[in-house]
């Protein structure tokens, strides 16, 4: 029956998209009556039908145009999906040459006393905004949506960049009732076609050639007696590569925890230029390597000069510098004097969007003009120090040469032994920390004579979450003790990420949340604010309701608010790789004095559980001497990363440890 049900909800679903009218404008009221996806119960909203068309607009005057049009028809199921009828569109700028949003047309519909009425998009609900020298955003909110609403829009993008085609989305974090998406390229552009390869949605594609012939009149002047105007017919024959792309039923992108950027596994098309072939022009071929783009990127975009650039802060430089012992006191006043003086304006890029000069005047700046500042003053004070290129974890991994494969810049000092990154953005960063948004695999480092190579982005040092409960309880069955948690490494760097600045009795709250009838008193934090120093926080804590008394035995789990009760793995299988913030080493170890008068009848079993060849390790111990009771608890993930093919494996992994911490001890009054 299971089956049988499924195959007529397919059914009546696949009649319900050959039935609906895809043209704009031609909601219909069943659409807008629907009060779930059919299929996916549990959206929020869902693409009702998108079309995405790109093709070049050839024109005598003004050459050829790069064009997008977009036309999008989407259903609001409940308020969660609200966000969806907030719509950016970001265009690019290159000094005087600019992309264009254009013919934003929209209509929000809803039922109103039975009947089916339309709200159009205004003028003045569309603004424009420039993010920076680069990129421009066009922003709108379709009118009077509510749970229900359908809404519908469609607009243009005019591009002069006749080069460089914006991947083709063909999924998104909510379910796609139809999809069309076609590309038209003329023979005067090779681009290569990339679906993600993360993706296990194959999209079928229909590709032809079509003829295309574009005429005009082209204006001469002659000369004699009097001037005279003529126009004479004239043609352009070319070749057209047609792509075509249709499919309905496309699945939302599956939200897991520890996934690095969801984004990154959605379907998508990407393309890449391998060469231009213009009327009367020889073939140019654009295929190039990553030591190319490299060498590009560092010689034409400006790089090569910010870093080299000196005589603005020299007399600066050479006052903090005075009386250093050695390197590393340098390099550690130049990194933090570059993040104490230039203030981060949110923006990234890996072009100094002010210049560094003028980011260091103003004291504020993007990625690009603070890091390559760094660079600049740490040549000048004699390291061996060169920008990083990165694709920030929003932007993705780059999967083929190109330019458009970074977003972001880094700093590095190169010695023999090592390579220490470094990124002044993040005042939280210590040196050889990135923040979280860099930390995306690899980034390729350009060195001062032009060469170029690969450089891991992933931490490979552990760092270490330490938590220690030193705790007795009395006749009332009342936990009273202490907690101290040392925490180093980035474990350190994400506290004063979240809480730093956070007033105390704010904190207390977040302290007492989730640990049960619990009271905390006494908090004091060491070293929150000593950037790469690790931190202690200790507390003192009273705790209720933790111990249950059945038939004279006193039951107990040891481990309290310091154990892991949830598997954050609940899923039966797994489609996406698994990313841990950064490798970790996580103890727990919990001192019980047990009060004269009661004794331990039984402890939990000490385990090792080790997890792909020692990838991760868990250890539990319980030991019982005399009136002391000791639980050590320890976690290590060695690795960042684990296959979609480790999850059953990791999943396990964790159900024996939340298994163990939630065993309890026995006691009984002696």
């Amino acid at each position: 029956m299971k089956h049988f049900y499924i195959l007529i909800v397919s059914l009546f679903s696949v009649c319900l998209l050959q039935a609906q009218d895809y043209k704009f404008g031609k909601v219909s009221k069943e659409e807008v009556l629907e009060k779930e996806h059919p299929k996916y119960k549990e959206a929020n909203a869902a693409v009702l039908f998108r079309k995405h068309l790109v093709y070049y607009d050839i024109r005598k005057n003004t050459g050829l145009t790069l064009v997008t049009v977009v036309h999008e028809r989407i259903k609001i199921y409940n308020k969660e999906g609200l966000d969806w009828a907030n719509k950016t569109i970001t265009g690019y700028q290159n000094g005087s040459e600019s992309e264009e949003v254009s013919a934003i047309k929209g209509y929000t519909y809803n039922i109103v006393d039975g009947k089916l009425v339309e709200e159009k998009l205004k003028r003045n609900g569309v603004f424009k905004e420039e993010t920076n020298k680069y990129k421009l955003k066009t922003k709108f909110t379709m009118p009077a949506v509510s749970e229900g609403s359908v809404i519908e829009y469609t607009y243009t993008i005019r591009s002069p960049f006749v080069t460089s085609i914006d991947d083709v989305p063909l999924q998104f974090e909510i379910p796609v009732n139809r999809l069309e998406a076609e590309i038209k390229i003329p023979e005067f552009f090779g681009f290569r076609m990339h679906y993600n390869p993360k993706s296990p949605i194959v999209f079928p594609i229909d590709k032809t050639k079509e003829s295309f012939t574009y005429n005009y009149s082209q204006k001469t002047r002659t000369t004699g007696r009097t001037v005279q105007t003529d126009y004479k017919q004239r043609s352009l024959d070319y070749l057209l590569d047609f792509y075509k792309f249709q499919k309905d039923d496309i699945p939302p992108l599956k939200k897991e925890v520890y996934v690095d950027y969801l984004q990154n596994y959605a379907a998508y098309l990407r393309w890449e230029l391998q060469y231009t072939k213009f009327p009367n022009s020889p073939i140019e071929s654009f295929a190039s390597t990553w030591e190319d783009v490299a060498k590009s990127i560092y010689n034409d975009a400006g790089l090569k000069q910010e870093v080299n650039r000196t005589g603005f802060f020299d007399e600066d430089l050479d006052e903090l510098l005075a009386g250093s012992k050695d390197n590393a006191e340098k390099l550690a006043k130049i990194f933090m004097y570059v993040k104490s003086k230039i203030a981060w304006n949110d923006f990234v890029g890996f072009q100094a969007e002010s210049g560094t000069r003028t980011a260091y005047k103003d004291e504020k700046g993007n990625t690009g003009d603070i890091n390559l500042l760094l660079v600049s003053m740490l040549r000048y004070a004699g390291f061996n120090a060169n920008p990083v290129l990165v694709s920030t974890k929003s932007h993705g991994i780059p999967i083929f040469p190109t330019r458009n494969g970074f977003n972001y810049v880094i700093a590095a000092v190169e010695n023999e032994d090592n390579i220490l990154l470094l990124d002044a953005t993040d005042k939280n960063a210590a040196i050889g920390e990135l923040p979280a948004r860099a930390m995306n695999w690899q980034g390729r480092i350009i060195r001062e004579d032009g060469t170029s190579g690969w450089v891991s982005l992933m931490p490979n040092a552990k760092s270490q979450n330490t938590t220690m409960l030193n705790m007795q309880f009395d006749d009332n069955m009342v936990l009273k003790g202490k907690s101290v948690r040392d925490l180093s490494g980035l474990h350190a760097k994400e506290f004063r990420d979240r809480y730093v600045g956070l007033a105390e009795k704010d904190y207390l709250k977040i302290l007492e949340e989730d640990k049960g009838n619990i009271v905390v008193s006494g908090l004091d934090i060491s070293k929150e604010k000593a950037i790469g120093e690790n931190i202690r926080q200790t507390y003192n804590f009273e705790l209720r309701d933790e111990m249950e008394e059945i038939n004279g035995k006193i039951y107990l789990k040891p481990m309290v608010f310091a154990g892991l009760h949830e598997n954050p793995f609940k899923g039966e299988d797994r489609n996406y790789p698994i990313f841990f913030d950064f490798p970790t080493s996580n103890d727990k170890i919990i001192n019980i004095l047990i009060p004269d008068g009661y004794k331990v009848e039984s402890l939990p079993e000490s385990a090792i559980v080790n997890l792909k060849e020692g990838a991760g390790v868990f250890k539990f111990v319980a030991t019982l001497n005399g009136k002391f009771l000791r639980v050590e608890s320890s976690l290590d993930m060695n690795d960042m990363v684990y296959i979609a093919q480790d999850y059953k494996a990791l999943k396990n992994f964790y159900a024996e440890m939340v298994n163990k911490h939630s065993e309890a001890i026995v006691l009984s009054k002696s």
